[in-house]
Formats: C-alpha cells, sequence, structure tokens
C-alpha cells in the first residue's frame, strides 16, 4: 500500500472535537443521520446521541409507497429511533405533508412524547397538515417540563383541569389549531414566560383578548370570523404583526399596548383594502404610537385621501419612526385626482428620526396621493437616509422620466436623502 492510499484512508471525520461532531449531526435530516452509522465501526452508533431527530416531508415521502394504513411503516421507524436513542434529544420535529397517508393518532402520541419528555425535549415541531378538519388530533397534556419552544400545526386542543403547564416556555406557534372553550386561554396561563407567540388561521377562534404581560412579540394571522382583538393586557409586547385572509371587521382592533415598537398589518393577498382606519381607529393612535420605531401598512388604497390623511396621523403620532414601509393593494380602477391646494401638514418635529422608507405601489397608474405623501415625507424627514419608490407591475403607459423629475423637484429636508424610483415586472424582487 502506497503513503497515498494510507492517506486517502485516515478517518479525518473521527477526530474533529464532540462538539463539532455534534454540530454535524444536528445538521441532518433523519435518513442521512441513521445514514452515518454506515461511515465506520467509530460511527455505528454516534447518531443515537444526535440532539435533533428532523423526520422531514422528504422522510415520509421515502415510504409512501410501502405504507399501511393499519401498520405505518414510519410509525415503526420513528418508534425505533427513538427507542435507540441513548442521549438528550433537544430538538424533535415531524412534517406531515398534504399529500401523504400518514396520519398521527393518539396511541402514536402516547408512545412517543414519554420518551422525548424522559430526555428533556426542549424543542417541539408537530407539522399535520394531512389531518381532516373534522378529524383533527387532540393535543392534551404534553409532560416536557424543559419544554422552550413548541409548534403544533393541524390539532385539536384540549387542556385537562390538572394541566401542569409549560413553565419554561418561550415560544409557541399554533397554526390551524381548534380550541376547545377556555383551552386557549389554559394554555397561556400555564406559559408563566412566554414572549413569542404565533397564532395563525385558529379555527372557530372570534375574540383574541387574552394575552400574558410577559408577551413581547405577537403574530395574529385571521379571517373574516375574527371580530376583536384586544392587547390591553399584554404590558409588555413590542413587536406586533397582525395579517387578514380577507376583509377586516369593523373596530377589529379594541386596545394596544402604549409601548409597542413594531407594528406590521397586511393581508395574505394583495386585493383587500385594509382600510385602516376601521381597523385601529384614531383615538389608538395617540395612545399607542409614541414609542413606534417601525410601521409597515400593506393593501394601502392611495385612491381613497381619507386613508392617506388617517397615514398622516399615524405618522404624527409616532415621533420616534426610523423606517416605514407602505404597499398598496392591486387596483386597477380610475384614479383620483389630488387637490394640489391641500397640503399634507405636519407638526415641526413628527419625523425627525426617520431614515428609512419604502413604498410599493401595485397599480397600472400612479396615484397623485402616493406622490402626495412622497413629498410631505421629503419634506419633513430631516434624518431621511433612503427612500425607495417601487412601481409593479412597471406598466409601459406610465411615464418614468416625468416621475423621476417630480421626485428630483420635491423638496428635501434631509440633505443626505437618497431616493430611488423603480420600475418593476416581478413582486418578489420588491417584497410584495
Amino acid at each position: 500500500m502506497t503513503l497515498s492510499d494510507q492517506e486517502d484512508q485516515i478517518d479525518r471525520i473521527s477526530d474533529l472535537p464532540c462538539n463539532v461532531i455534534d454540530g454535524i449531526l444536528s445538521h441532518l435530516d433523519i435518513k442521512d443521520l441513521v445514514g452515518t452509522s454506515i461511515l465506520s465501526k467509530q460511527w455505528r452508533y454516534k447518531w443515537t446521541k444526535a440532539p435533533r431527530l428532523w423526520f422531514s416531508e422528504d422522510f415520509f415521502e421515502e415510504y409512501e409507497d410501502l405504507e399501511d394504513l393499519e401498520d405505518p411503516v414510519t410509525y415503526r421507524i420513528i418508534t425505533d429511533v427513538l427507542m435507540q436513542h441513548q442521549g438528550p434529544i433537544d430538538k424533535f420535529g415531524l412534517f406531515i405533508s398534504n399529500d401523504y397517508k400518514f396520519e398521527i393518532t393518539i396511541e402514536h402520541l402516547d408512545k412517543w412524547i414519554p420518551i422525548l419528555s424522559e430526555r428533556n425535549i426542549k424543542h417541539l415541531e408537530l407539522v399535520n397538515h394531512e389531518t381532516h378538519p373534522d378529524q383533527m388530533l387532540y393535543i392534551v397534556d404534553l409532560p416536557c417540563k424543559e419544554l422552550t419552544y413548541s409548534k403544533f400545526l393541524g390539532f385539536d386542543l384540549s387542556i385537562p383541569p390538572d394541566f401542569s403547564g409549560f413553565e419554561r416556555l418561550l415560544e409557541l406557534h399554533l397554526l390551524f389549531v381548534r380550541f376547545e372553550p377556555g383551552a386557549f386561554e389554559s394554555l397561556i396561563s400555564g406559559c408563566p414566560l412566554l414572549k413569542n407567540l404565533h397564532f395563525v388561521l385558529c379555527k372557530e377562534f372570534e375574540y383574541f383578548d387574552f394575552a400574558p404581560p410577559t408577551l413581547e412579540v405577537l403574530l395574529i394571522e385571521f379571517n373574516p370570523k375574527m371580530k376583536s382583538i384586544c392587547l390591553k393586557k399584554a404590558n409588555n409586547l413590542i413587536d406586533l404583526a397582525l395579517k387578514a385572509t380577507e376583509s377586516c371587521t369593523f373596530g377589529l382592533i379594541k386596545s394596544l399596548p402604549k409601548n409597542i415598537q413594531r407594528l406590521s398589518i397586511s393581508s395574505r393577498r394583495g386585493i383587500y383594502k385594509m382600510q385602516y382606519a376601521n381597523i385601529i381607529h384614531p383615538t389608538l393612535l395617540k395612545s399607542s404610537f409614541s414609542s413606534m420605531k417601525y410601521l409597515k401598512l400593506g393593501n394601502v388604497n392611495f385612491n381613497d385621501r381619507g386613508e392617506l390623511l388617517y397615514i398622516v396621523s399615524a405618522l404624527q403620532c409616532a415621533p420616534g419612526l426610523v423606517e416605514l414601509i407602505i404597499q398598496s393593494y392591486i387596483d386597477l380602477s380610475t384614479v383620483q385626482v389630488l387637490d394640489h391646494s391641500e397640503e399634507l401638514e405636519c407638526s415641526s418635529d413628527c419625523l425627525n428620526n426617520l431614515r428609512m422608507v419604502n413604498i410599493h405601489v401595485r397599480a397600472y397608474r400612479i396615484s397623485q396621493h402616493a406622490m402626495s405623501l412622497i413629498r410631505f415625507i421629503l419634506a419633513n424627514s430631516t434624518s431621511l437616509r433612503t427612500l425607495t419608490f417601487i412601481v409593479c407591475p412597471g406598466s409601459k403607459s406610465l411615464d418614468a422620466h416625468r416621475i423621476s423629475q417630480d421626485l428630483l423637484r420635491m423638496e428635501r429636508a434631509s440633505q443626505r436623502a437618497h431616493v430611488e424610483f423603480l420600475l418593476t415586472d416581478e413582486l418578489e424582487n420588491v417584497g410584495i
């Protein structure tokens, strides 16, 4: 055997530090992870101590043709992997796609969850796209005391009277979850350290009025059945994102915390006018926008001067605002003409901290209200660094040269302000 042949057979990976090997194993899906057992004798059982077990959609697709509904092969594999695993399990993920036949049952969870609990699971994701809404599986009491992150999609949630809670849970994602009466409140009450909550299209949920005082980040995606959102008790909430699937209920938001710093409101599709005065009543602006640093408003109707005045009012109530993003909804109707005699007004210091502005317009013709808003921002933002004006789709009927000239002629309160005007046909490229 030559020296070069000996060098080729050197096991360079096994000599790596244990923390490096663990890092490598933690980035592999379950098939590749277990597959490391054939690398060498030293690697035969290394996978059994990997801190992360990830059963992705690819794993289930691998065995789809072999699946037996009465005795699913994937269930047996998952159970065998958990039974053979010897070390702590920090992260466990299960992702069942829409097209897969396998359905999680209570018997499956009763087998897996105790093992995960014994291994001090900290990060748990159960994503169950396949289950029909009328057959959603109940998640009851998960005895995972070390859990800090959890995500559930496609389950019913029932909380027993003796629910002990998740004392260390910091982040919770609930997607397409259906609650028994009082279950959501009981769940949140059992999470005394919860800081981040994602609440996405949860079924038969009309009133969101229970938020723990520890909560700092909240995302709510809702349908027209949502009648009210009350966040009066969320005293530490600083980041709020609201996303609607369709039009919103009048007076949707009943209260907002006083120290909110980031607010994003949009819809899943760009065809619904948000009508912000109906979502957040103007009386809430003064009491809740004083600490605002980031504001994103989607689906703005630039053809409505009332909407324009509402945005100006919101800006005046946010003197500390640093970044502003405004996106219009898709509108092919006739554009209203702005009466230039009605100039937008601003208090002397309302936009002194604004540094970055992005305005995305989705229309075949530019509303004069959009140009008026840009003129207003440039004239009153003394610290502005960048204003980006993006029009999509870039219609040939647009007079890009005229728009560019109008932008250049606008008065600027900041000598360092840079204005960028872009026409694009790609929605993805402008974040819309």
